[in-house]
């Protein structure tokens, strides 16, 4: 059974397991400049940090250190940013004899999940903007939603 543990994100030391490490060798992903990124408030950034919940094991001969059991491209993102230091983590501790099935899950079965569930998220991100605005809600612009998702404003729509 994995245990649940909350730790200051600066005293983290973590790096991927190998078997994840030599499954994610050939994975493509989108560089993400410092800009993209940096109109995400402070706030904003903790509620993000308060939602990811990093899958580790124990490193086998490093004390304080964790092996990721699963790609969290997020995690490293939101890790660049300034404010992300004074934050905590939560991460989910496997016994080593779990990894494997682990990272096979969270590597393969998450994401395919993941792909049937977001077909159209430009589409659904329009229209969640727009039925937001109709309720008199305040959302995030346009134009910061584009820059997160590096497209131009009007793609994000229905």
């Amino acid at each position: 059974m994995a245990n649940r543990k909350t730790m200051a994100l600066r005293t983290l030391q973590l790096a991927y397991h190998p078997l994840l490490a030599h499954i994610l060798a050939e994975d493509s992903v989108q560089l993400i400049s410092q800009s993209q990124f940096s109109c995400i408030t402070d706030k904003e950034l903790g509620v993000l940090f308060a939602q990811l919940t990093l899958p580790v094991t124990p490193h086998p001969t490093t004390a304080d250190q964790y092996w990721l059991l699963a790609p969290c491209p997020v995690f490293f993102l939101l890790h660049k940013h300034p404010s992300a230091t004074t934050l905590q983590i939560q991460i989910q501790i496997y016994p080593a004899d779990d990894a494997e099935s682990v990272i096979r899950t969270l590597s393969f079965i998450a994401p395919s999940l993941h792909y049937g569930l977001q077909t159209k998220p430009l589409q659904n991100l329009s229209k969640r903007h727009q039925l937001a605005k109709q309720h008199h809600q305040s959302v995030p612009s346009k134009q910061k939603l584009s820059l997160l998702t590096k497209t131009s404003p009007s793609a994000i729509r229905h």
